[in-house]
């Protein structure tokens, strides 16, 4: 499963704080203000309800979406780097062992 964030929020320091919590819990970024991340089931649902209590009260556009993978993997590419094309980003697991 995935879920993806993006968000349209006025104020810088909320756009950081969104970004590095998503990024924390193992989020990759996609474009300026999109963010994926890629898991079990129960961990996106994890991701959900955390982004849910940090977004609260933030001022903008903030949204979440959980997708199956073949959803990402059948969007189509409009315009963008040539490398993003040819590669789907790679997605670091939720869970570390160590």
């Amino acid at each position: 499963m995935l879920v993806m964030l993006a968000y349209d929020v006025p104020e810088q320091k909320h756009q950081n704080l969104l970004r590095k919590e998503f990024e924390r819990l193992g989020g990759s970024r996609v474009q300026y203000s999109i963010y994926v991340f890629e898991g079990e089931d129960h961990e996106c649902q994890r991701i959900i309800r955390y982004m849910s209590r940090v977004s609260k009260g933030i001022e903008g556009d903030i949204r979440i979406f959980p997708m199956e993978r073949s959803a990402w993997e059948s969007q189509i590419m409009l315009s963008g780097m040539e490398k993003s094309v040819s590669k789907n980003p790679e997605f670091p697991r939720f869970v570390e062992f160590w």
